[in-house]
């Protein structure tokens, strides 16, 4: 039970109130991201007819050149942020991606869509470990559940509102030719695009209002600067059983998130009949309220756990998450009466949610503060990679090479989620004793030795 008190090491973190306005700037910011990323797939059909694109070139923008190039850049800028300003490389980085994808709308063709897709996915490359390593600082270990959740709760409003904006300004316009000054005629896709990139000049400006808080490492000030990469793969090495255990068993988990956002309105469309507005409307609305109210519980959840003494909380949440959503893959295998399929659906994506927080959320106990941006970003990107990567992939392939049934995608799906699901939850749960071990270590830390130093 909390006692209410304020221990010495909580003393040393901001005021709620400063950490709260914090974390509400830096969840615009994460909305923002998964707006901008994910507003492209609403318009595959007319950017295809328009810039005489080919399926494997539309698939290479949506997902290979972002996802890819955001990898890429993951590292050096989490090395950046574990040793800089994070809130001007935070606001830099949301400058750098709004104009990148404002710049998607005046494209002409591939090359040109191309490159705006890249520096999408470098730009969007700081948001999570800027926001991972402030929100660490901001918040003392028993608050910082609730905290994760409301900053991942940006994901599913970010991605609903995709879906649900972009759609309305889409019937608005109509789909015909926009005059805008200085710019002439677009289509209409193409103003949303910007329209919707644009928005990112508002929020960047907030992020600069965000105070700097200082670096903590296990409730005791920390030492300011960057560590050497030999010291991270060192780090890496020693917790070698901690952080394999911890990125598998999260990467498995959002596995199934990814196969899901590729592939349930579709199967909404080919199992239930449901015409494909209908089925966006509806995955898109339940994406929008079921998606952050599974992730704030999950933080509150994990914090509950927390005040109780139990340092694995986290992953102890996720298990459970994991079981239920391997429980409703296995309904929605099943094909059963449509009411009980959109309950299935309605319980994948709430429970989906909760590994969203609290992956990144583990992670701070486990990390020094110097390496906290470096391990969320190779974190992100085993996570964009493997699961944005092969997730949709492997659901197509069951379901044209082993069932041959494009009507058997909810059989291919509910495998799918089922099984990476479960691998998830036996994962996490191997990986318990070697997670409690290193947050014990983490609470009496060694020095690291700061890269001037180093040299």
């Amino acid at each position: 039970m909390s006692t209410g008190k304020v221990t010495e090491s909580e003393a040393l973190y901001p005021p709620p109130r400063v950490a709260w306005f914090a974390c509400a700037i830096l969840f615009l910011g994460c909305a923002l991201a998964f707006m901008d990323r994910g507003i492209i797939s609403l318009f595959i059909i007319p950017i295809q007819r328009d810039l005489g694109l080919s399926d494997t070139q539309i698939s290479l923008l949506v997902g290979f050149a972002f996802a890819t190039f955001n990898a890429l850049f993951g590292l050096p800028v989490a090395r950046w942020i574990d040793g800089g300003p994070r809130k001007t490389i935070a606001a830099v980085g949301i400058a750098v991606w709004s104009l990148a994808a404002s710049s998607c709308g005046l494209a002409a063709n591939f090359w040109q869509l191309f490159i705006g897709r890249v520096a999408l996915g470098a730009g969007e490359a700081s948001v999570t470990p800027a926001g991972v390593s402030l929100l660490a600082d901001f918040f003392p270990p028993k608050r910082r559940g609730r905290a994760m959740g409301l900053f991942y709760a940006g994901t599913f409003v970010g991605g609903g509102c995709a879906l649900i904006l972009g759609g309305a300004l889409w019937r608005s316009f109509g789909d015909r030719l926009v005059a805008l000054p200085l710019v002439g005629p677009l289509h209409s896709w193409q103003v949303v695009l910007i329209l919707v990139g644009s928005l990112g000049f508002i929020v960047a400006p907030l992020t600069l209002l965000i105070p700097e808080p200082g670096r903590l490492d296990g409730g005791r000030p920390a030492a300011v600067g960057g560590v050497p990469l030999v010291t991270v793969a060192r780090y890496y090495k020693t917790h070698a059983r901690t952080l394999a255990g911890h990125n598998v068993g999260f990467c498995l988990q959002n596995f199934a998130l990814h196969a899901g956002a590729a592939w349930l309105p579709t199967l909404l469309v080919r199992t239930a009949g449901w015409s494909i507005a209908q089925a966006g409307a509806t995955v898109g609305l339940m994406t929008l309220v079921l998606g952050p109210i599974g992730a704030a519980t999950a933080g509150a959840l994990a914090d509950a756990l927390a005040i109780r003494g139990r340092t694995d909380g986290k992953l102890i949440v996720c298990i459970g998450s994991a079981g239920m959503c391997a429980a409703a893959a296995t309904v929605i295998a099943l094909n059963p009466l449509p009411g009980l399929l959109i309950v299935a659906l309605g319980a994948f994506i709430f429970f989906g949610a909760f590994s969203l927080p609290l992956g990144p959320g583990a992670l701070q106990e486990i990390m020094p503060n110097a390496m906290r941006g470096q391990a969320t970003a190779v974190y992100v990107a085993v996570t964009n990679l493997v699961g944005g990567g092969l997730a949709a992939t492997t659901v197509a392939l069951l379901t044209d090479f082993v069932f041959h049934d494009k009507a058997k995608l909810h059989l291919s799906f509910g495998l799918v989620g089922a099984v990476v699901c479960i691998l998830a939850a036996l994962t996490l749960t191997a990986t318990l004793r070697a997670f409690r071990t290193t947050v014990r270590e983490r609470l009496t830390p060694v020095q690291l030795v700061p890269a001037a130093a180093a040299a």
